[in-house]
């Protein structure tokens, strides 16, 4: 495609020699760069530039030209000329003249954008008979590869009509988190309900927290429960994306493309009763609610006597970081042991309900 022919002038801001300038070629008629130098008693180069930048803004013109008369873009002269007389034009005219051309190639561009548009879109028809097509033959399909995986979640995501729906039990990088908010803008803007679920220990997270902000103000629902067993995606109750742990590729990125109705429909609702269990995130400072049920849960598992490692695979946490929350309990109770521990809260009444 063309580079835009036509830009704005590049200017420094008016001042205040561009200002008087401009007012005396309104109140004398006529303005000769030379005299004005004098009368100012200011550098005849200054003069010069402000006049240049006054012409090329089409506020001044040389007066043999007359006052509607416009120069092609770029022929502008490159300073005031000797000898010359400029006449001042209102800048209701001298505004067309400058935007004109470029409002003009905006409006060219968008026609090409809307032909080029109408030819891709030429082969949706194509594409979604293909698709949907596929979907038929193969209820179960393995994607091995993380790009397989991103170009399915994309293609799903573009076909969502209703609902894309999901949890999340680990705590995402930064990259994924982007690439996954970009999508979910997207989606979004259709009108396509988006519902995450995640576990409460990605809250001790400050970038997914503010990850977690960002998705709510744009409309999205965010809740937080205390175990989220792994991860999956569905889209309009009709597909879901498994995590596939034991794929070929050996390093546990893989997934499975399920759109078998009687699994979906397994999976989905036992997906909506973790989500109708779990707490709301609202994005408020601290969100209080949802630590206090994960420290809860570190309590209830204090009393079950599991091991560390298990105990923190269950929260979605490091080994350290769950060790960290132990600490912490074992301080504000004054037990000496973790099963004391959950025994204390168990007798406190923190782990009713």
């Amino acid at each position: 495609m063309d580079k835009i022919a036509t830009e704005a002038p590049t200017l420094s801001p008016l001042g205040d020699l561009h200002v008087l300038l401009y007012r005396m070629a309104l109140e004398q008629g006529r303005l000769r760069p030379e005299a004005a130098a004098r009368r100012l008693d200011v550098p005849g180069a200054d003069v010069s530039a402000a006049v240049d930048d006054l012409h090329r803004l089409h506020l001044l013109h040389p007066a043999e030209e007359g006052p509607g008369a416009a120069r092609p873009p770029g022929e502008h002269a490159a300073g005031a000329r000797r000898g010359t007389e400029y006449a001042a034009r209102s800048p209701d005219v001298a505004v067309t003249h400058v935007t004109g051309p470029i409002e003009a190639r905006i409006q060219q561009l968008h026609r090409e954008s809307e032909r080029m548009s109408s030819h891709v879109l030429a082969m949706k028809p194509v594409f979604e008979e293909s698709w949907h097509g596929h979907f038929t033959r193969t209820p179960i399909e393995y994607l091995t590869l993380p790009d397989a995986v991103r170009s399915a979640l994309e293609r799903l995501s573009a076909a969502a009509r209703t609902e894309v729906a999901g949890a999340h039990p680990d705590v995402p990088d930064p990259a994924t988190l982007e690439e996954g908010l970009q999508r979910t803008t997207e989606v979004i803007g259709r009108g396509v309900l988006v519902r995450t679920l995640y576990p409460h220990s990605v809250l001790t997270h400050a970038h997914v927290q503010r990850h977690l902000g960002r998705m709510v103000a744009l409309g999205a629902q965010v809740r937080t429960t205390a175990h989220v067993p792994d991860r999956v995606l569905f889209f309009d109750a009709g597909t879901a994306v498994l995590a596939d742990h034991g794929s070929s590729s050996g390093d546990g990125k893989g997934a499975l493309s399920v759109r078998d109705p009687s699994l979906v429909r397994f999976l989905y609702r036992s997906w909506e009763s973790a989500w109708e269990s779990a707490r709301p995130f609202t994005g408020a400072p601290g969100d209080g609610g949802a630590k206090d049920e994960l420290r809860r849960s570190v309590l209830e598992l204090l009393e079950s006597g599991m091991k560390d490692g298990m105990a923190a695979r269950r929260l979605a946490m490091s080994v350290t970081t769950y060790r960290r929350h132990v600490t912490e309990l074992l301080a504000e109770l004054g037990a000496q042991s973790r099963f004391q521990a959950g025994s204390y809260a168990r007798r406190a009444g923190l782990l009713d309900g």
